[in-house]
């Protein structure tokens, strides 16, 4: 009982705020999630918050998913501003809901001898009719969605210095982002809630490998990395008990490498990341971008294929991105409008 009981705890824990993992912005999710160095959009709160200041307009954006055939639902809206003097703010909202729960009243549910086989015995391996009253077969009481919700709060600042090496001509500019997050958590299920308040900080290195080598031909690298969960963010329940759920703190890092091809007025992005949770999860992506309009992306996210497009026309910016999954693959589209 004693070793059931922690490894009931071991994965409540595990698996608390899960949805706060299944990814933000198209984009990021068709480069496999490889993002803690570039995150300049919209969705720079969700990777890496110091990216929020790397953005030269304010946007406002969204994104809407129908997860594992449609048994979930995603929403992501938010707006970004760039302030004077590299320094930026945003405010996003995400929200996972499961919709239409069944509640019934039976006495499966206080019996403790009983398991999934009780759902199923009245198909004809209970012939003596033993497990019937036991059925889940009458009509469910009532329904309810589980809605899990977080509203993020951003402000990001842009340092830029001059890195002098004291030689003739080799002086290298350097942008180092920072940037925090304040999130506040809540979820909700039948009579059940559960809230809490989370941090979130990030950074970034970027510099001109051009400015480096002092060759024109070559790009521009950065470095990110961002800590999410600082203290351990706990959701509270409104149980008798005050149950809590702890998300633990994990670790992001990666770099990116961006490559000017003029010859066709194309670029060509190569970013790498991991992350350290509960194991360590390894992201590869692939964007080529040709005349700064139209973007084809590939990625691995977790050994799992991740792909999609992208269209920039004006001041919309649209996304699509799949990722394979065990349950099915997932679909995701974000749009954009640059203001």
């Amino acid at each position: 009982m004693l070793l059931l009981s922690f490894a009931v705890q071991a994965q409540g824990g595990r698996y608390a705020g899960a949805f706060l993992e299944l990814g933000i912005g198209a984009r990021g999710m068709a480069m496999g999630e490889a993002y803690v160095a570039v995150a300049n959009d919209g969705s720079a709160f969700y990777w890496n918050p110091a990216g929020a200041s790397t953005m030269i307009r304010s946007e406002v954006s969204g994104m809407y998913a129908s997860l594992f055939k449609g048994l979930v639902r995603h929403f992501h809206v938010g707006f970004s501003r760039p302030l004077y003097g590299g320094a930026a703010v945003s405010i996003n909202w995400i929200r996972l809901t499961v919709p239409d729960i069944p509640l019934y009243d039976s006495a499966l549910l206080s019996n403790p001898n009983s398991s999934y086989d009780t759902r199923v015995a009245e198909a004809g391996d209970d012939p003596y009719g033993f497990w019937t009253q036991y059925a889940l077969t009458a009509a469910p009481l009532d329904f309810s969605d589980n809605n899990e919700d977080a509203l993020f709060f951003t402000l990001a600042k842009s340092l830029k210095f001059d890195l002098d090496f004291g030689w003739q001509y080799f002086v290298i500019p350097i942008t180092i982002p920072v940037g925090f997050n304040v999130k506040l958590i809540r979820q909700s299920l039948f009579e059940n809630k559960g809230s809490g308040i989370g941090f979130d900080a990030g950074g970034m290195i970027k510099f001109g490998i051009d400015d480096l080598l002092d060759d024109s031909r070559l790009g521009k690298f950065s470095f990110g990395v961002a800590l999410k969960d600082i203290a351990n963010t706990k959701i509270t329940w409104n149980t008798d008990s005050r149950h809590a759920d702890e998300i633990k703190r994990s670790w992001n890092l990666g770099f990116a490498y961006l490559q000017p091809i003029t010859r066709i007025s194309g670029q060509l992005l190569l970013a790498y990341s991991f992350r350290t949770k509960y194991e360590t999860i390894h992201n590869f992506g692939l964007e080529y971008l040709y005349y700064n309009r139209l973007a084809i992306r590939f990625g691995l996210s977790d050994q799992k294929f991740t792909a999609g497009i992208g269209l920039h026309v004006s001041l919309f910016q649209i996304d699509y991105a799949f990722r394979s999954h065990e349950l099915g693959g997932t679909h995701r589209i974000n749009t954009a409008i640059q203001l």
